[in-house]
């Protein structure tokens, strides 16, 4: 699923149920230094120009994705 949270908020409704230890992988210079879900969890703001894209199966070995919003992105999470 990809998701275009507004907020930190937004962000943890987001990340749901993913275990700490997954992965993420950021796109480069975005400004977003997270190695794992855990650490992601921890920011503490969130630039509403970026998107997340969760894997279907929360297993730990999957990684999410972390990247620039573009155009065609409409998938948002109010809190």
């Amino acid at each position: 699923m990809r998701y275009k949270p507004k907020s930190t908020a937004a962000l943890q409704i987001a990340l749901g149920g993913l275990p700490d230890k997954m992965r993420v992988e950021v796109d480069r210079n975005i400004g977003v230094s997270a190695k794992t879900v855990g650490q992601l969890r921890k920011v503490t703001a969130w630039p509403e120009n970026l998107v997340i894209t969760t894997p279907e199966e929360r297993r730990p070995e999957n990684a999410v994705k972390v990247s620039k919003a573009s155009v065609a992105t409409h998938v948002s999470l109010k809190p």
